[in-house]
């Protein structure tokens, strides 16, 4: 008779290169926004770990640490965040929208919207879009679609702030709102623990 051993079998940890790994395979730039980079006519650069860059300025942000400078990792969480955002905007599809304010979507009461896909993920993004805007508040909101979605830098939305003269007092308070508003939006997008919905 063959004695067989029944060993219980270990969970394999992960080392630290294959969570480097794994954290660097999801921060590589994404078919969205590769085909967004396409379209602004930019091309992906590939560095010396060949992952794919693209001179995006919230990117260029990320790559810098400006969204936390004391601290890497909660430099990556606002990204993360701000890229979650970015996916939740393409999925709600609101690029074929141009023509209505955004402000004015669902406004018309429940119920399928005329004109806009029926998806129910098209829905529930729009929905989170709506509430995320209203997380954030007005005087952040127009900074953080600017600089996240619409792929603009902090020079573009000295505008958002008339009441200061010195550009970079402006370009001080544009990154505060932004890294303000990541913070306040991490819960809600399922990037970091927190209150959700």
């Amino acid at each position: 008779m063959i004695k067989t051993s029944r060993a219980t079998p270990k969970t394999a940890r992960r080392s630290p290169k294959n969570i480097a790994d794994a954290v660097q395979e999801k921060l590589d730039a994404t078919p969205e926004r590769l085909a967004r980079a396409r379209e602004a006519g930019q091309t992906p650069v590939r560095d010396a770990e060949r992952q794919r860059r693209i001179l995006d300025p919230f990117d260029t942000m990320r790559a810098n640490r400006l969204l936390a400078p004391h601290d890497q990792k909660l430099n990556d969480i606002r990204w993360l965040v701000g890229e979650s955002l970015r996916r939740t905007h393409q999925r709600a599809r609101l690029d074929a929208l141009r023509a209505v304010a955004p402000d004015r979507l669902g406004s018309t009461g429940f119920g399928p919207r005329p004109g806009l896909p029926q998806s129910e993920a098209a829905l529930h993004a729009r929905d989170k879009l709506r509430t995320a805007e209203d997380r954030v508040g007005p005087a952040a909101w127009p900074i953080v679609t600017r600089i996240v979605i619409e792929g603009a830098g902090v020079r573009d939305c000295r505008g958002f702030i008339p009441e200061l003269a010195t550009p970079w007092r402006a370009d001080a308070v544009v990154t505060d709102r932004l890294r303000v508003a990541l913070d306040t939006l991490g819960g809600l997008l399922g990037v970091t623990s927190g209150r959700g919905r």
